[in-house]
């Protein structure tokens, strides 16, 4: 059995950064390390600045999101635009700057996208830090004409709601409207596409493993979802099952003071072997659900 539970951040801030639950854990390991860890293990703990989810979600949130703009297009202009920004101590992006052009349409494009991926600060010596980032973003025609035949995003209509550019990202429960799936299909339901769709992973099948997977991600004012965490991972195949199922439904945005803003959502996916096959989807006790 399958039990598929979805739920809003359940965060009491109106808006937030995405930085205060890995300083929790990051911070209370360090100090457990103080004392039991030998001195040489700090500085492999030293990491640099990395994207919410790593750098293949990254990366793949890039190709989703990109809308090619109309005159690069037409007069076939590709190439890779390089942009360097700061990721500040508190996981904050700032002074965003190209390195290297391509044109003014694709330069925007690729800094509308950059601003949109949260980062994790980097830590050095136990200590979050400041530091610099290059982030390439590839254009390429072909690419992207397959992928947006691959993804039915050239007949997704986005929302008809003016486009908040604060880029602050809410709590579900302070929203007016929550984010929530849209299918093809009108009868189909979150619970319905995940039952249909879902496939227990080979290895996690064989090695008999079962639990909960729970992720969490920004729904964008697109509609498409970035940021991808795996708050709580399970082997065998099964975060990765999680995932890529989150990836393949498109939602709307969330709604606030009328417009469509970014917010943030949490859910979790539990794998159960059991002798029945029936799967459950259970709401969530904030009423965001689909």
């Amino acid at each position: 059995m399958i039990i598929i539970l979805i739920f809003g951040n359940a965060r009491p801030k109106k808006h937030f950064d995405g930085m205060e639950t890995m300083k929790f854990f990051l911070q209370t390991s360090l100090v457990l390390l103080i004392f039991f860890a030998p001195h040489s293990v700090f500085s492999q703990m030293d990491t640099q600045a990395e994207p919410y989810g790593g750098n293949k979600l990254m990366r793949e949130f890039i190709c989703d999101e990109m809308i090619y703009p109309g005159q690069a297009l037409e007069n076939k202009i590709e190439g890779t635009v390089k942009i360097k920004f700061t990721v500040m101590n508190d996981g904050k992006k700032v002074n965003y700057r190209i390195i290297e052009s391509v044109s003014t349409e694709l330069d925007r494009e690729a800094i509308r996208i950059c601003k949109l991926i949260m980062y994790y600060p980097a830590v050095k010596s136990m200590n979050y830090i400041t530091t610099d980032v290059v982030l390439p973003v590839k254009f390429n025609i072909k690419k992207y004409k397959r992928n947006r035949k691959k993804k039915g995003f050239e007949i997704f209509e986005l929302s008809d709601w003016p486009i908040d550019t604060s880029m602050l990202v809410y709590a579900t429960q302070v929203l007016k409207h929550a984010p929530f799936p849209v299918f093809d299909d009108p009868k189909m339901t979150f619970s319905r596409f995940i039952m249909e769709n879902i496939k227990y992973p080979e290895t996690a099948f064989k090695q008999n493993i079962a639990g909960k997977v729970t992720l969490s991600f920004v729904v964008e004012t697109s509609g498409r979802i970035s940021n991808i965490e795996v708050i709580k991972a399970l082997g065998g195949g099964c975060s990765e099952e999680a995932i890529y199922l989150l990836k393949q439904i498109r939602w709307t945005p969330g709604i606030l003071d009328g417009m469509a803003v970014r917010s943030f959502m949490t859910a979790s996916i539990s794998f159960s072997l059991s002798d029945s096959s029936d799967h459950q989807y259970l709401p969530n006790n904030n009423n965001t659900t689909m």
